[in-house]
């Protein structure tokens, strides 16, 4: 703009001194000439502007067209500003059917077309939505959202748009249809299921023969013999948990692994349990000790063979993880409404840049895999939605070459406990 003030002027100046020493009409020539000269330069100059801004937009507009995800931008007054062609695709509606309407939540009173469209500017009006992603720093948090058509399941990433004072002037959403993804995880659920349902019968019949051998019902082995099944026997045993941790995982997924609540007594139900560890605890040389508060009298609603799988996984994996001499403590205690179960050890530890992935599926500490190298990664997963089966949480603590410490809470009201079974869209979903 300087530029252009500079030319005029000097276009000005140029026209005076040729009027002063020429006349009049040569004047006006000069500075007609020049001024032609000064608007052509600037006429090709815009024209060249706008069209790298015209080729610009067809750029960007070709590249969100050719995006497989969603992008929808609109103001902090609900005015959509942006719509890709996915975008479009998802909710049936142009971005020009749009044009001058405020996206408010009460929209589909009067257009009920536009429903899944709001559902998603305002997720807190959809059917469904759960937090996903965000436990690395390559998985962008996200909210999945089930809108009225059920046939569309979405993951959507929002982005706040500011102005220079720092106010929110808009929001830009990333959209990605996921019901094919949840599709094809429940082929691959069925495929582990149906799979390990196949492995299950051979392993058993391989287990009783090896048995057999063992028990010398098929007459006497030699040492050598003997030490080479008692092997094999060892290996089935691992791949017959191997597939029972299979199903299991397939089943919670499924929302079918299937639960039959009672009352239990929570410290009978541990004095129980914990006789059964008395004689590992003795052959491994690990101090184990039940220490319970005075005030756990409500009886707990659970279901005691689920409950009691959850808890094992713990405290064998306490074993499993913890040195002779070492120690390993079950507390019970009471918070309110929920009783507080704490299984520590004083063993290997998670490392800490691990410890996010912990109740994934077929995750194992890098640590724990040096440790001991057989295992299924499957069990803090199982354990986990057991928990959450029964309305509770579990968490953890641990530092490594010290110890881990999980804390597990469980409602006493039944009122608390989730009323039905849940399928679990994360098992197997990145195989």
């Amino acid at each position: 703009m300087k530029l252009e003030i500079f030319i005029l002027i000097l276009l000005a100046m140029l026209t005076v001194l040729a009027a002063m020493f020429w006349n009049s009409i040569l004047a006006a020539a000069v500075f007609i000439g020049l001024l032609l000269i000064f608007l052509g330069k600037n006429y090709f100059a815009l024209a060249r502007q706008t069209r790298l801004v015209r080729e610009e937009k067809e750029e960007r507009e070709a590249i969100l067209s050719s995006l497989s995800d969603g992008v929808l931008q609109y103001d902090a007054r609900g005015n959509i500003l942006l719509m890709n062609s996915k975008a479009e695709e998802f909710f049936g509606v142009t971005v020009a059917e749009l044009s001058g309407i405020e996206m408010s939540p009460d929209i589909w009173d009067l257009k009920p077309a536009y429903r899944a469209l709001v559902e998603v500017m305002h997720t807190e009006l959809a059917p469904f939505t759960l937090s996903r992603g965000g436990d690395s720093p390559s998985s962008e948090k996200g909210l999945e959202v089930h809108t009225s058509h059920p046939e569309l399941r979405l993951l959507v990433v929002t982005k706040e748009m500011k102005g220079t004072e720092g106010q929110v002037e808009g929001y830009v959403k990333i959209i990605r249809d996921i019901s094919h993804e949840a599709f094809l995880s429940k082929i691959k659920s069925q495929f582990v299921s149906v799979a390990a349902h196949q492995l299950r019968t051979p392993l058993a019949a391989l287990k009783w023969s090896l048995k057999l051998l063992l028990d010398g019902d098929v007459g006497k082995l030699s040492a050598e013999q003997v030490s080479a099944t008692e092997k094999n026997y060892e290996i089935t045993e691992r791949m017959i948990k191997l597939v029972n941790d299979l199903l299991d995982a397939a089943r919670i997924e499924e929302g079918r692994f299937g639960y039959e609540f009672k009352e239990i007594d929570i410290v009978n139900f541990f004095e129980k349990l914990i006789k059964n560890y008395e004689p590992l605890a003795q052959k491994q040389k690990i101090r184990l000790s039940l220490v319970k508060s005075e005030d756990l009298i409500s009886p707990l609603y659970a279901d005691p063979d689920r409950i009691s799988m959850a808890f094992s996984n713990l405290i064998d994996n306490a074993f499993h993880y913890t040195k002779p001499e070492g120690k390993v403590e079950i507390k019970l205690s009471r918070e309110g409404e929920y009783a507080k179960i704490t299984i520590s050890d004083t063993g290997i530890g998670i490392p800490e840049n691990e410890r996010a992935r912990v109740f994934s599926k077929f995750f194992r500490a890098s640590n724990a895999i040096r440790h001991e190298t057989e295992g299924t990664g499957l069990g803090l997963f199982i354990v986990r939605n057991i928990i959450k089966r029964h309305g509770g949480e579990v968490s953890f603590t641990s530092e490594e070459g010290k110890g881990t410490s999980f804390d597990v809470v469980l409602p006493f009201k039944k009122d608390l406990i989730p009323k039905q079974e849940a399928p679990v869209e994360e098992f197997l979903g990145s195989i």
